[in-house]
């Protein structure tokens, strides 16, 4: 019959609009109870010295991990987009009584010592976090007999047994997000795109500022890294960086620089220069800042006296 053919395709017409609908209701009180309770979670974070148990360890390279550390339920690290933690450990001599990697050991007789970190997880994830740490293992590098204190501490700990003591938050330099950070804790200009200059482990602080604003549909922040390490094993993150450079082309560009490249790299080598920064970062002016990240020679040798040679104000020279 032509009408009850007609009334139950209507009410097929119906069903399917209001199954749309509640799906559409759903899914959208998901994603706001999702974004409301990570707004509202607790920053577990108070500057005060604290203890948090290692909950897992993930070999990302031969010689680079992925400590995860546990937090209480529900809360999140609370730590500022860019900033930094510190860690301690118990103080170790070295092979010469007094030294440390063939040099007077600045820290010889203190019972402990203390180094910073900027984790790799965010905000968003509660109940842990995470830091990527290379690890300097002594007597690999016969420059470096001793090795790496703290990198060699973490990699001894057990999971599920040890503990390490951290506090924070702390850092002179903070992403609020859409070209927004602040210095010292007051607001400087907003910028539309952020140069990043890092060298070795200071990345970490630069991936802070770029995953938070690429993973923010709002902010068309642009955002160009030059990433300078010795050799090409030392990269860190370099699939993840990489994955996220094709994912957002037009707002994430990124170059590699290594002291002692590989045959065939397709990048630079050598120390930043100026003719690196002119080719891949921003020009300077109003609207640009550049971030800094790295050893100390590096920074100020590489990085700044470039950066003052090619006219870059020096309110928008930002280290971590």
């Amino acid at each position: 019959c032509p009408q009850v053919l007609k009334h139950r395709n209507n009410m097929e017409n119906f069903l399917l609009a209001a199954f749309s609908f509640l799906t559409f209701l759903a899914l959208s009180f998901f994603l706001f109870f999702r974004k409301t309770s990570n707004k509202a979670a607790q920053a577990f974070l108070n500057r005060q010295r604290v203890s948090v148990p290692l909950i897992d360890k993930v070999a990302v390279s031969h010689d680079t991990r992925r400590f995860r550390f546990g937090l209480p339920a529900g809360k999140c690290l609370g730590l500022p987009v860019g900033q930094h933690i510190t860690v301690y450990a118990p103080n170790k001599g070295g092979c010469v009584q007094g030294q440390w990697n063939g040099k007077d050991d600045p820290e010889a007789g203190e019972e402990e010592v203390q180094r910073k970190y900027t984790p790799t997880s965010s905000n968003e994830d509660l109940g842990f976090f995470e830091l990527v740490i290379k690890v300097y293992a002594a007597g690999v590098k016969t420059q470096f007999p001793d090795g790496g204190k703290m990198s060699q501490y973490l990699e001894s700990l057990k999971v599920g047994v040890d503990s390490i003591d951290m506090a924070g938050p702390f850092g002179r330099v903070a992403y609020r997000g859409q070209g927004q950070f602040d210095l010292l804790g007051k607001p400087l200009p907003p910028k539309t795109h952020v140069g990043l200059l890092a060298g070795g482990t200071g990345l970490t602080p630069m991936l802070q500022v770029i995953s938070s604003a690429l993973k923010n549909p709002q902010d068309s922040t642009r955002l160009s890294l030059i990433y300078a390490n010795q050799t090409q094993d030392d990269i860190l993150l370099r699939d993840h960086l990489e994955t996220l450079a094709a994912k957002h082309p037009h707002q994430f560009s990124l170059h590699f620089t290594l002291d002692t490249p590989p045959a065939n790299w397709s990048y630079s080598s050598g120390f930043i220069t100026q003719e690196m920064i002119k080719d891949y970062l921003p020009p300077p002016g109003e609207n640009t800042v550049v971030l800094m990240c790295g050893p100390p020679p590096m920074v100020k040798f590489a990085c700044q006296a470039n950066l003052d040679a090619l006219g870059y104000a020096k309110v928008d020279q930002l280290t971590f």
